[in-house]
């Protein structure tokens, strides 16, 4: 007896990290094909949104519908305001919760509605009468090449994917190995709420490739999971990195708010001078990590090769996958320990993060007075990737883009065409990092520093070119060096 006391109290005593995954079967998931949803997803693809697959738009611009008039037709589509976003209050501004749209509630009656009349049935109140009648034109004026496209020749093929995936997910028990990484992010996410994977079709698919990827492009948003993939693969294994790191996205969206504040705190509190760095990459770093997991429980070891198209987060997610890993599998959610380590792998990975452009210009305010904002960014942003890009015009006198610039949050690139003297006196006053300058109104200049709150990028600009000279420095530079400044000619 006394044995098997000592045995008890040895097992009540064991640390958390001690126990295995709690039971759950995870949330539940369906998979679906919808004519009306692959309509809105094909314009919204040849609109050129991001969350849409680049191939399916070529194939529309090789085709004979790539006319002048179906061009003036893209473009009255994007100046509809069909995706407005909203803050959420308490929630930290660098995570991906901060920011809510209509967008999934949209999709969503896409994908229940019948016919265009019934999806403007469906989502009447939830956009302005006269923005739903706008978009449903332009469905109807696209519906001829559409229909031959992409829905005639694939929907046959989408129809028997779509059973077939849901095989796969059903035999191989991912929703449920899903639910242990929801334990980790510490997500609000009931079991009953179900993943919606929703087929659209790849346009530029060469058929009867039995050994096609299944799909390389795939985004979430709510519980929707928009899945541009190829027809007629069955490589499903091969898409689940893929797949189940948008997934994970979600999860991130929906940790609970207590939880998110406090992983703000731990990562800004960190003594570390990489910890907003660090902090900026988490949110792919751990999709990455997660989708690389649910495929190695599968293939047997994580995808050779590069995991991500960018080198920060596929070093940082390769350095720190046996961290996430073994909490995932302890059925141990993200802590404060979990935190130190990882900006402690994070300053071994990147020891020159804190001045590298391409880590800094990850989370980037643009703010200029000219003209034409598009032209004087686009040399930096042909240069540098963005993870978060704020934009702001004009200079003098614009509170919340002053407020941005003194936050410490991103990297101020601040591009000054017109109104130098006014301007620079303006931004002098208010940015103590450019206090210690001498900045000559007359002169085009590039002013590369740090201050108290710091690193941020001025560019002093007489003549449109030099927008673009002051860019190629920075990128021949590579790192922040200069701390005095460089004429431009």
């Amino acid at each position: 007896m006394k044995h098997v006391l000592f045995l008890l109290l040895l097992l009540a005593a064991a640390p958390a990290w001690a126990q295995p995954p709690p039971i759950s079967y995870g949330p539940a998931v369906t998979v679906e094909v919808g004519r009306v949803h692959c309509l809105v997803r094909f314009v919204e693809t040849l609109a050129g949104s991001n969350s849409g697959y680049r191939g399916s738009r070529r194939a529309f611009e090789a085709s004979r519908f790539n006319t002048p008039e179906a061009r003036h037709w893209l473009r009255r589509y994007q100046s509809l305001d069909h995706e407005p976003a909203f803050d959420r209050d308490g929630y930290p501004a660098g995570r991906l919760g901060s920011m809510g749209s209509i967008e999934p509630s949209y999709l969503a009656a896409s994908a229940d509605a019948r016919n265009l009349a019934d999806l403007q049935r469906r989502t009447a109140g939830l956009l302005p009468n006269e923005v739903l009648v706008s978009l449903d034109s332009v469905y109807r004026y696209f519906t001829p090449a559409f229909d031959t496209l992409a829905w005639q020749p694939h929907a046959a093929e989408l129809g028997r994917l779509r059973t077939a995936y849901a095989d796969f997910l059903t035999k191989s028990h991912l929703m449920q190995q899903f639910g242990w990484l929801r334990t980790f992010y510490g997500s609000a996410w009931p079991d009953s709420l179900p993943y919606r994977i929703l087929l659209n079709p790849q346009l530029d698919v060469k058929q009867g490739g039995a050994g096609l990827t299944f799909t390389n492009h795939a985004t979430a948003t709510g519980n929707l999971v928009l899945l541009d993939c190829h027809p007629v693969s069955r490589a499903f294994v091969d898409g689940t990195a893929v797949v189940f790191h948008e997934m994970s996205h979600t999860l991130s969206v929906q940790q609970r708010l207590r939880l998110q504040q406090q992983v703000e705190g731990w990562y800004l509190h960190h003594p570390s001078p990489n910890r907003r760095s660090a902090y900026n990459l988490m949110e792919e770093a751990l999709a990455t990590v997660a989708g690389e997991w649910i495929y190695a429980r599968q293939a047997g070891h994580p995808e050779s090769g590069e995991w991500y198209h960018d080198d920060y987060i596929n070093r940082y997610a390769k350095a720190i996958y046996p961290l996430m890993t073994g909490y995932v599998e302890r059925g141990q959610r993200i802590d404060s320990l979990f935190v130190s380590q990882a900006i402690g792998i994070f300053d071994q990975t990147f020891p020159q993060a804190a001045t590298d452009y391409v880590n800094l210009f990850r989370n980037v305010l643009y703010w200029t007075n000219a003209d034409d904002f598009q032209a004087a960014v686009q040399p930096f942003q042909d240069r540098f990737r963005s993870t978060f890009t704020f934009s702001s015009s004009p200079i003098l006198n614009s509170v919340k883009a002053l407020s941005r610039a003194q936050s410490g949050e991103v990297l101020p690139v601040i591009l000054v065409t017109r109104e130098h003297a006014a301007t620079l006196r303006y931004l002098r006053a208010n940015l103590p990092a450019l206090r210690q300058q001498r900045l000559r109104p007359e002169k085009s200049f590039l002013l590369s520093t740090t201050g108290p709150s710091g690193p941020i990028i001025l560019v002093n600009a007489h003549d449109p070119a030099q927008l673009t000279a002051a860019a190629k420095l920075l990128e021949q530079q590579g790192h922040m060096t200069l701390k005095k400044l460089l004429l431009l000619k």
